[in-house]
């Protein structure tokens, strides 16, 4: 009996209609990450029949290896060589949680970009599922409307994330894989049928403990930085004595390393609509002060007309007393008129006083929703505070090599990306570590090398360099964005 290849790969269009398949490639590797879009480079000769279906703009490949999805995506990159008379056609294809990295989280998602303006952020708070899922809904499916994107139903999984994800024009990956990381989930975007589907899982914790004597590793090395900071000193909106500064501490990470290190972040852009409402509160102040004063005059002119009326009233009683009709004429006239001032200051006075009344409304509203502002302002501070901690938190990595024969297998059955391992390092030292990406390659039908990247891989300067760069471009595109 034939084994079953390990490795299925499949060619699609652009509306993910299946139409071929490619039995053979010359050359085929596969890097899956956890939480980060994966890759995959595949060789075959020029000479191919299926060669010009790849060369389509818009075809995309499927992966399954040992019947399990590996990856799914579009071809993303073409190169051809050739002598002449033979020659090789590589495509690269980038997995489609890149999607993640192509769409922008909106202020306000349901509305037309000139009403974006509305708000500062779009917040969403929660469980990490839940805000990936509306995250992903409201801007992928709903807004853009991308082709085949569904997301799955939403188990409410993972831990709340603490203060929430605000996104101002971001794109979704910048702030997800972080925080999807840290609540302890996976994200995938897979190609089901014609779909492609966002889902998240739960990692688990490999069932045994990976050893040299255990003879599922050939060698193993333990890399290990410490934290570079415990605390966050945000700054936040205004400039020089004016402007407000919150101080973000991990107290765990202080207690476990026995120092205190600061980091400053600058987050002078948060917190628009908190001084916006300040601004506003300070004018609808001026206006009710405005506003008495117009009703400290309208009551005085007030006072005066019936002080006027109450002269004129005593002019008339006394001209009655006289009993002189020029006189009884000329004070009926007198009293006559300053009842008509009465009555015109006494309508100032009430239009006055309702828009006073109004303006106190105003006023004490706007001051009412302060404290919320406030608290919602600290939250922006401290969002970027305990991002800057996560960026400057623990190191860890584990290079490993695996045994040929062993157990330890990618697929159905073994590990997969996100899983936890246990790895003892010496009968004294055993480390759990998220295998946060691997690499199979085809070497045969039957046959593939499998290298797993456990941790963060101190050891390899490529991977150090990458993770800064993109810790730097989503520094700038945030200070961009805000």
């Amino acid at each position: 009996m034939v084994a079953p290849a390990l490795f299925r790969i499949s060619v699609y269009n652009g509306d993910r209609v299946f139409q071929c398949q490619i039995g053979s490639p010359s050359e085929l590797k596969v890097t899956v990450r956890h939480n980060l879009p994966g890759t995959l480079t595949m060789t075959v000769p020029l000479s191919h029949r299926r060669a010009l279906v790849l060369l389509e703009p818009k075809t995309r490949l499927v992966v399954l290896f040992r019947g399990e999805h590996l990856i799914s995506g579009p071809i993303t990159e073409k190169e051809i060589g050739t002598d002449g008379v033979a020659g090789t056609l590589t495509v690269t294809v980038e997995d489609d949680l890149r999607v993640l990295k192509e769409i922008l989280g909106w202020q306000v998602p349901a509305a037309a970009i000139s009403a974006q303006g509305t708000a500062e952020f779009r917040k969403y708070t929660g469980n990490a599922e839940g805000i990936v899922k509306v995250a992903v809904t409201e801007n992928g499916v709903n807004r853009l409307g991308i082709p085949g994107l569904t997301t799955a139903t939403n188990l409410a999984r993972g831990v709340s994330v603490p203060g929430g994800l605000s996104y101002r024009m971001h794109p979704l990956a910048d702030l997800l894989f972080p925080a999807v990381a840290t609540a302890g989930l996976g994200v995938t975007v897979k190609q089901d049928g014609t779909s492609l589907v966002l889902d998240v899982h739960e990692p688990v914790t490999y069932g045994r403990t990976l050893s040299v004597d255990g003879r599922t590793l050939k060698n193993v090395q333990m890399v290990s930085a410490r934290p570079k900071a415990s605390r966050a000193v945000v700054g936040g909106a205004g400039e020089g004595r004016d402007r407000y500064f919150r101080v973000v501490t991990d107290t765990a990470r202080e207690a476990i390393y026995g120092f205190c290190g600061e980091v400053f972040v600058d987050a002078a852009s948060t917190g628009s609509d908190y001084t916006k409402l300040l601004k506003d509160t300070a004018d609808a102040a001026k206006d009710l002060k405005d506003a008495n004063n117009d009703l400290t005059k309208a009551d005085n002119a007030l006072d005066a007309a019936n002080m006027a009326y109450e002269n004129a009233d005593q002019a008339y009683d006394t001209a009655l007393a006289t009993g002189t009709s020029s006189l009884i004429s000329s004070a009926t006239s007198r009293r006559n008129t300053a009842q008509s001032k009465v009555t015109s200051r006494l309508a100032d006075y009430n239009t006055a006083l309702a828009d006073r009344n109004t303006k106190q409304t105003a006023y004490n509203t706007l001051l009412a929703s302060q404290p919320a502002a406030l608290a919602d302002y600290q939250a922006a501070m401290d969002e970027e505070g305990n991002k800057a901690l996560t960026e400057n938190g623990i190191s860890n990595g584990v290079a490993i090599t695996l045994a040929e024969a062993g157990i330890f297998k990618y697929g159905p059955g073994g590990f997969h990306v996100g899983d936890k391992v246990p790895i003892k390092i010496t009968d004294d030292i055993t480390v759990t570590e998220v295998i946060k990406e691997c690499t199979i390659q085809w070497v045969s039908t039957n046959h593939a090398s499998v290298d797993p990247v456990v941790g963060d891989r101190l050891d390899q300067p490529e991977r150090i360099t990458q993770k800064r760069l993109q810790a730097l471009a989503r520094g700038q595109r945030d200070m961009r964005n805000r």
